[in-house]
């Protein structure tokens, strides 16, 4: 029986907190900048720090088949296994780390790029700088992406 869905809360800070070119690209259907885009993440353990901006979905944009946004997740943090029925791709920006697909684990550092099958339960350790990634999946919007977090 799989594990029931982990509730937690999920926070946005204002991106015109964080840099002063808030709202400098929100004219565009087409074009965003990251540090326009406000930062999201969970808190709750299974999070393991990891902070992300959604850059393209169709919430934000005019797109209605894809998601793409960027994350972090701090020196030793650990976003927990999970799994959700859309494939979802990596791709490491800095950093280090260790992503394990159905229990087997891959290193990866800058510009490795990862392929994660829908409903493979995976997990993302960072390495002792952390890590930075671009993620995507082939859907409408972000918050359409159900995910069930595995009993630890």
């Amino acid at each position: 029986m799989p594990a029931p869905p982990v509730e937690a809360e999920v926070f946005v800070v204002d991106a015109a907190a964080n840099d002063n070119r808030a709202g400098s690209f929100a004219a565009s259907r087409y074009v965003v900048h990251a540090d326009d885009q406000p930062i999201e993440g969970g808190f709750g353990p299974q999070y393991g720090g990891v902070t992300w901006r959604t850059l393209i979905c169709r919430d934000r944009m005019a797109s209605s088949e894809l998601v793409l946004g960027v994350a972090q997740i701090p020196a030793g943090g650990l976003l927990a296994a999970h799994r959700h029925p859309p494939a979802e791709f990596y791709f490491v920006l800095s950093g280090s780390g260790v992503v394990t697909i159905d229990g087997a684990a891959h290193p990866v550092i800058r510009s490795s790029t990862v392929y994660i099958p829908g409903n493979a339960e995976h997990s993302f350790a960072a390495g002792p700088d952390g890590v930075s990634f671009a993620y995507g999946f082939a859907m409408h919007a972000f918050g359409e992406v159900e995910y069930t977090f595995s009993e630890e």
